[in-house]
């Protein structure tokens, strides 16, 4: 068993989530993987796509509430006289190359009507801070999506999204000056780390782009039981922050697990089946978003606690459906996820403090679910759903996935 003993508050936070990946995995071994969705084949003769840019998604009206600082950051001009946001972007992907599609570079003006676009949007910024243990612990939720359009038309052909969560440790209340370094260095810089941009543009390395694709999948809907509300801070349960972070988490996890374009859970950015885009160029276009074939529902049935005499376990329990919007489901199946963490690495004994934890069984859950939908473990299944036939009702689910890639 591995004990760690720290006064150190910082070092705290680290250790526990060290701690919470050696228990998380430990005991994953000799699984065997029954079925699996195959990789999407790569074109023979790739498409040819134009580079639009960088651009945000939903009313730019909003923008001091939908992403406040990077909407501030675009505004700073680098040495060329150009955003920084859009130099940064433009020496990573000037070389950039995949199988699965032609990069040109040529578009120039959008208004000469390439007819096959890409563009690296951003839809949000979510920041939400939370005592911690004494300290508080600030999490940046930032959703980058690749999206895919036809300039001619104003259609969304795909959009493949991604979702970014660094939580960072301070000993007092963090400044918006501080937010904003964060999220700064995460578009333009590796200081934290990583770079939000690298990830996108790797994530883009592994897609095939189309002019059509055979089945739109989405998010339609997440639901909230009471006895998930009652665990969760009431922060983020205000202008529907938990909902939309569930979504997004999951596309985003099952897109890059499946190689499938999601049409996206919208917070603002679609009305009417049309999503707002302002490019960095300052041309705004309202793209037509195509309608989904199949329906993910998500609901948050609730949390529980477990105690042993030297653990605390953390459980998060969900409800997958996947459905024709007829009603006619594919998958129907309740899912569950425990961690056991030492009592003495818990926390404060607070709704905020236990959140964190919840959290990370959460996200794990929701990660994994959507591993084992496009590669389905038979030990896996046995040990974190009661629901009997949910490794047919993937090998359905596959199916449909192959027709979306």
């Amino acid at each position: 068993m591995l004990i760690i003993k720290t006064k150190d508050r910082f070092s705290l936070y680290k250790y526990l989530i060290t701690l919470l990946l050696v228990l998380l995995i430990s005991g994953c071994g000799g699984s065997k993987v029954r079925k699996q969705l195959a990789m999407p084949i790569m074109p023979a003769e790739p498409v040819e796509v134009y580079w639009a840019g960088f651009a945000f998604l939903g009313d730019w009206n909003q923008r001091e509430t939908r992403y406040p600082y990077t909407a501030a950051i675009a505004t700073e001009t680098a040495k060329k006289g150009v955003s920084v946001i859009d130099d940064t972007l433009r020496d990573k992907i000037k070389d950039f190359t995949a199988p699965g599609f032609i990069l040109k570079h040529d578009l120039g003006d959008l208004r000469t009507g390439k007819a096959l676009s890409v563009a690296i949007a951003l839809s949000y910024e979510d920041i939400y801070v939370l005592p911690f243990d004494g300290d508080f612990k600030a999490s940046y939720d930032i959703a980058m999506n690749v999206v895919v359009f036809d300039f001619e038309e104003k259609k969304v052909i795909a959009v493949y999204p991604l979702r970014f969560l660094r939580n960072e440790m301070y000993k007092s209340r963090p400044t918006k000056k501080q937010h904003k370094e964060v999220i700064k260095a995460l578009l333009t810089s590796n200081n934290r780390g990583f770079n939000l941009f690298d990830e996108t543009i790797k994530r883009m390395q592994g897609m095939v782009i189309k002019s059509s694709y055979g089945n739109y999948l989405g998010v339609n809907s997440v639901e909230l039981a009471p006895k998930a509300i009652d665990k969760i801070p009431n922060k983020l349960l205000q202008n529907k922050i938990i909902e939309t972070q569930i979504a997004q988490q999951f596309e985003g996890a099952l897109s890059k697990s499946a190689y499938v374009p999601m049409v996206p859970f919208t917070k603002g950015e679609a009305v009417g089946g049309t999503m707002a885009a302002r490019f960095s160029n300052g041309d705004s276009f309202e793209l037509q978003l195509p309608e989904k074939d199949y329906l993910i529902n998500l609901k948050l049935r609730g949390f529980k606690r477990k105690t042993s005499s030297e653990h605390d376990g953390f459980t998060s329990l969900i409800t997958l459906t996947v459905e024709k919007p007829s009603g006619k489901k594919t998958v129907n199946a309740k899912f569950s996820n425990n961690i056991w963490v030492l009592k003495e690495m818990t926390g404060e004994n607070s709704k905020g403090g236990r959140w964190t934890i919840y959290e990370e069984s959460l996200g794990k859950l929701i990660n994994d679910l959507a591993k084992q939908i496009v590669s389905t473990d038979s030990d896996w299944l046995k040990k974190h759903s009661a629901t009997k036939d949910v490794d047919d009702q993937f090998e359905n689910f596959r199916t449909l996935l192959i027709k979306s890639q």
